[in-house]
Order: structure tokens, then C-alpha cells, then sequence
């Protein structure tokens, strides 16, 4: 009885420890910086270049932070709440904002999510796992205290759509009608292209294992630690970006690893977009992925396009604002 004791002690024991060495690997020096997403010959903006965005306004969340986010007001009672993808925030999407509020198709609300430019107290860091859920869910709040009472579409680009997916899965889902997805990235499903979105993500492999295996025991003191940054070229940075997630900001903005569930739970009143050349997304793999998990996702595919292209091809854009018709 005693030795079986001491060898249930041990085996946790020696994982967490071989956990923690895991944990030490160091975070890669980035000394080249790949234009992963052909920002030079897409319709991406140098710092200067960039036309003026729609205002940054503030919103309370529940543990009283206050968080930056856009509003495009519209002749639509519709609510599109979309979410901005990796490394940088809300202005990156004016634009489509721009073009569907303006078609009286939806009012547009874009959070500057917590971590990023303007939005929490630490870059790149939130306070706990599922704390971008509940934001979103207290920004909902506040748009049906400003007075908009349509229905919500939660929809996102890249990992922002990644987080859309999330949303449903999780305990907020009730709030959303619909969903509108623009290239979404999948972590570990067979969708994202090379496992690390064609080159734009370096994930620190060791660490992240070694803290899924301390999370696994509920050691979690060690989730602010970063474990991935965002191959954006120099040349295109303003100093807004946010060029490296913790832990618990990374595993929060991307589906649960039993993706399919999050799919499912998203119903059939959902519309996915993506390129034919998306560098980060296969999108045959993406129709498998849906496909698998039993959704009756509308998924358009459009040639010749990548994963920035969806907003510079007149064709794409147009099929996009059009599916909020």
C-alpha cells in the first residue's frame, strides 16, 4: 500500500517537473521577419498612409476595465459584432465597417480586444482564460444599453473568427444569432496551413506543452508567460501592434481543442469566406473541417485571393457585405 502511494506521489510528480522544464524553453529571437501575408503587394497601409478610423469610444467591463471599441451606427437595427485578427486591433477593418453600416445592413461594433492597443492593462496579457468571452459579451451589453436592439452576428477575420467560434461554444452563445467568418483560424485542426498559419505565428512548441500538462494538474500561476509572436514585417508597424501572446490570451482567442464541439454549437445560420490562396487557411480543409463536425456552414471560396485579398477584391468584398443581405 505504502509503495503504491509513493508511486501515485511520483509519476505526477516527475510530469510536473519534466512540465517545468518545458516551460523554461526561451522564446525564439526573431532576427528575420518573413512577409508571411504579402502585405507589400496587398491593400495593407504603411504607418502614415493610414486614412483616420472611426473614433475609439470605452465600454466597462464586468471586473470594471475599461475597453476601447469602434461604432459604425446604421439604418439597420442588426448588431455585427467583429473581431480583429492577431497582432492588431479594430482600425485594420474600417473599411468593411464602413461599407456595411453605410448599406444599412448592420451597425457595426469592433472591440479593440483586452491585450491589445488601448484595451487592459498589460499588452499582449488578460487575467485569466475566457476573459475575452465575457468582454464580448459585456460589449453586447452595453450596445443594447446604447439602445441597439436587433439581432447579434458575431463574426470575425483570421483568429478573430477563430474567436467567434469559441463565443459559441461557450456560456454567452445565447447572445448570437448568427455568425460571419472570415478566413477563421482553427488551432489543431487540419485547416491551418503548416500547423502555424503558413509561417505567421512562431509558437514557443515547448513551453506551450509544458504549461497544457501544469494546466492539466490546475497549477495555472504560470499562464501570463508568453508563448507566441506574429511574423509582421517592420516596415508595416505603427506601434500599435501587439506582437506576442501570454498563455492565457492565446488559448482564449482560438476554439477549444475539441473544435468540432465549438463548430456545432454554432448552428446553420453561419457564413464563412476565405480566399483560394489564403496563406494562413486551406479553405478545402476548411470545408472538411465544418463538414466533419456537421455543420451546414455556407462556405465561399473565391480564386485568385488571399488571406488580406478578401478586402481588395471588389468581387470578394462585395459577396462578404452581400451575405448580411
Amino acid at each position: 500500500m505504502v509503495k503504491f502511494l509513493l508511486v501515485a506521489i511520483a509519476i505526477p510528480s516527475a510530469v510536473i517537473a519534466v512540465a517545468l522544464l518545458l516551460v523554461m524553453t526561451p522564446m525564439e529571437h526573431l532576427s528575420t521577419v518573413e512577409d508571411v501575408f504579402g502585405f507589400e503587394n496587398s491593400g495593407e497601409k504603411k504607418p502614415g498612409e493610414v486614412s483616420s478610423p472611426a473614433t475609439i469610444h470605452r465600454y466597462v467591463a464586468r471586473d470594471g476595465e475599461q475597453l476601447a471599441y469602434r461604432v459604425y451606427p446604421s439604418s439597420s437595427s442588426r448588431i455585427l459584432l467583429f473581431v480583429h485578427g492577431s497582432s492588431y486591433h479594430s482600425a485594420a477593418y474600417d473599411g468593411l465597417a464602413k461599407s456595411i453600416s453605410e448599406a444599412g445592413l448592420a451597425t457595426v461594433y469592433m472591440p479593440n480586444l483586452r491585450g491589445h492597443y488601448l484595451s487592459g492593462a498589460r499588452r499582449g496579457d488578460i487575467d485569466h482564460m475566457g476573459q475575452l468571452e465575457s468582454d464580448l459579451a459585456d460589449l453586447i451589453a452595453h450596445a443594447r444599453s446604447e439602445g441597439d436592439t436587433g439581432e447579434i452576428i458575431v463574426g470575425g477575420h483570421s483568429s478573430g473568427g477563430g474567436l467567434a467560434i469559441r463565443f459559441a461554444g461557450g456560456e454567452h452563445s445565447a447572445l448570437a444569432s448568427g455568425y460571419w467568418l472570415l478566413a477563421p483560424v482553427i488551432p489543431g485542426a487540419p485547416s491551418v496551413r503548416d500547423g502555424d498559419a503558413g509561417g505567421w505565428a512562431v509558437v514557443n512548441n515547448g513551453r506551450l506543452a509544458g504549461l497544457l500538462m501544469l494546466n492539466a494538474f490546475g497549477i495555472t500561476g504560470l499562464n501570463g508567460l508568453p508563448v507566441i509572436q506574429f511574423n509582421k514585417p517592420v516596415v508595416f508597424r505603427d506601434g500599435s501592434e501587439t506582437l506576442s501572446y501570454s498563455f492565457r490570451l492565446n488559448q482564449s482567442y482560438h476554439p477549444r481543442y475539441n473544435y468540432e464541439q465549438d463548430i456545432q454549437a454554432m448552428g446553420d445560420r453561419v457564413e464563412v469566406f476565405v480566399g483560394e490562396h489564403d496563406e494562413a487557411v486551406d479553405p478545402e480543409m476548411l470545408k472538411i473541417v465544418f463538414t466533419d463536425a456537421g455543420s451546414k456552414a455556407n462556405i465561399h471560396v473565391f480564386a485568385n485571393v488571399n488571406h488580406f485579398g478578401i478586402f481588395d477584391s471588389q468581387a470578394a468584398r462585395q459577396s462578404i457585405v452581400d451575405a448580411l443581405r
